[in-house]
């Protein structure tokens, strides 16, 4: 009996000091690091003129093309118009973090690229410089992208010279890669070291955190952008989507902080049958790394998002705020085909877009399970959609003007020239309702309707309400886009903004 109770305890002390014992998947797998803040230094030590140290403020952007980037843009601008009660600070320079995905990758891009090379500051707003430079330093990728994208991963379109990581950095990041002489772009690319300082760095952090969510094409992992990531991931240079695209040096990159931000736009927007999925290679490996669209994963940037908030030491979690933008729109496409056979490339298209929105129907759920899965209040987020709009117009009194409008939409086909006509009535009516000062002109002296005084929004009629969120929520998710479509998605970014002004200052709010 003794003897047999001695050998229980050592098979004990045996199975005690073994490691345990894992699935032979879970031996094989290599794991993507998870997103943390312990390498770096902490955004609350930016400027405290322009931002709170005492809250921890993220946005997360999601994806949807042009729809996605201008829409966003537009509420960036509407955030900057909400100041904060007591103080000069707005919910713009507020903002501690930057999740994004896809479209929105572009917009917040643009807004830090700006940010980062002072292009605006105390004497000139946000609003005031996008609206008066956008000639200067343009903000959309003048480029068509179709199905070839899709069958050919050596280049973005056939026949196509410069890579889509060189437009976004000429295009977005103001950076041209070919000729960096170029005196009308900064002498300087946009790197994650920007945007990430090193813990023993003495450099004092200037920028929020800014994390482009891409998704590793092989399993559906969601892949941050962020150093340590790409350190721990050992990439070391881009394969895809060019094949003249230059190769990234080695000792550089592979710290993860000299990794060009415009790799982790142009992979995050890699969307299936638009652009070509994003080659990187491995360090000493015959294999790489293949990333798309990270909307495959999560399409609003959220799990990075609250997963950033939850890192923040600095702050205690009542504090934690979150703002997202939901730029999720139907599009303007009938839902009658014609009678013929669905060729196999249009199907694998329509199925990936489709898998990306069937990802907001729980959306809701899944953010109020991952806040308190962090305990952090889930009172402490807000979302801005076209759904912000909608909901508005159904609480708005209807009247005859609104009822010939629905009746117009109703009769109104796809074609171009229709919406054309549906914009250039929608802005004849704001400029004799509220007058030409009520906005702001092009060099050409022409009105930007976008620029719509926001103290005008109240008093936009439903029949107004309801052509600003018809018009923007039915463009497509594209690459390209017209000039009546991106005006129309600035302003109704910025009206949803307005919108929420009372909600957005309570995120504000310090909680003692």
């Amino acid at each position: 009996m003794k003897y047999r109770y001695c050998l229980i305890l050592l098979f004990l002390q045996i199975g005690f000091s073994q490691n345990k014992i894992n699935l032979f998947s879970e031996i094989n797998y290599n794991s993507i690091p998870s997103v943390s803040l312990s390498d770096y230094k902490s955004v609350q030590e930016r400027d405290k003129k322009f931002q709170n140290p005492n809250i921890a403020l993220g946005i997360g952007i999601s994806g949807g093309g042009s729809r996605a980037q201008f829409f966003s843009m537009g509420v960036l601008l509407g955030l900057e118009e909400i100041q904060e009660t007591n103080s000069q600070r707005n919910f713009l320079n507020e903002i501690d973090y930057f999740s994004t995905v896809s479209g929105g990758c572009f917009s917040a891009g643009y807004y830090l690229t700006i940010l980062k090379n002072k292009l605006f500051f105390d004497n000139c707003s946000f609003n005031e410089f996008y609206f008066s430079k956008a000639d200067a330093y343009k903000d959309y990728v003048d480029k068509s992208a179709n199905i070839l994208s899709l069958l050919n991963n050596s280049r973005n379109e056939k026949g196509d010279k410069i890579s889509m990581t060189q437009r976004i950095d000429s295009d977005i990041l103001q950076y041209d890669a070919i000729n960096p002489d170029n005196v009308n772009k900064f002498d300087s690319q946009m790197m994650l070291s920007d945007f990430f300082i090193p813990k023993d760095s003495k450099t004092i952090p200037s920028l929020p955190m800014f994390v482009a969510n891409g998704t590793a094409f092989n399993n559906g992992e969601r892949v941050p952008f962020m150093p340590h990531i790409i350190r721990g991931l050992n990439l070391n240079s881009s394969l895809a989507p060019n094949k003249a695209e230059m190769v990234l040096n080695e000792n550089k990159v592979n710290d993860g902080y000299n990794f060009p931000v415009t790799y982790a736009i142009t992979a995050s927007s890699a969307f299936p049958g638009v652009l070509p999925k994003v080659k990187f290679g491995v360090k000493n490996q015959d294999k790489i790394l293949c990333i798309v669209d990270g909307g495959a994963s999560d399409n609003m940037g959220y799990k990075t998002l609250v997963e950033l908030l939850h890192n923040d030491t600095k702050v205690n979690d009542k504090n934690k705020k979150a703002l997202f933008i939901d730029c999720l729109g139907q599009g303007k496409k009938t839902p009658y085909i014609s009678d013929a056979k669905i060729r196999l490339i249009s199907l694998f298209e329509t199925a990936s877009l489709y898998t990306v929105q069937t990802r907001y129907m729980t959306f809701d759920k899944d953010i109020e399970n991952t806040f308190e899965r962090y305990k952090i209040p889930v009172s402490n987020y807000q979302i801005i959609g076209f759904t912000t709009i909608r909901d508005y117009l159904m609480k708005m009194e209807k009247d005859d003007n609104y009822e010939d409008l629905v009746f117009e939409l109703k009769n109104t086909n796809d074609e171009s020239s229709s919406w054309f006509k549906l914009y250039t009535n929608f802005k004849q009516e704001l400029i004799a309702k509220f007058g030409e000062d009520s906005f702001k002109k092009d060099k050409d002296g022409i009105v930007i309707v976008a620029t719509l005084d926001k103290e005008k929004f109240k008093d936009l009629s439903a029949k107004q309400v309801l052509m600003l969120y018809e018009y923007a929520s039915h463009v497509e998710t594209k690459l390209r886009i017209t000039p009546e479509e991106r005006e129309m998605l600035l302003l109704s970014g910025r009206f949803a903004a307005f919108l929420k002004t009372n909600d957005l200052k309570e995120l504000l709010v310090e909680q003692k």
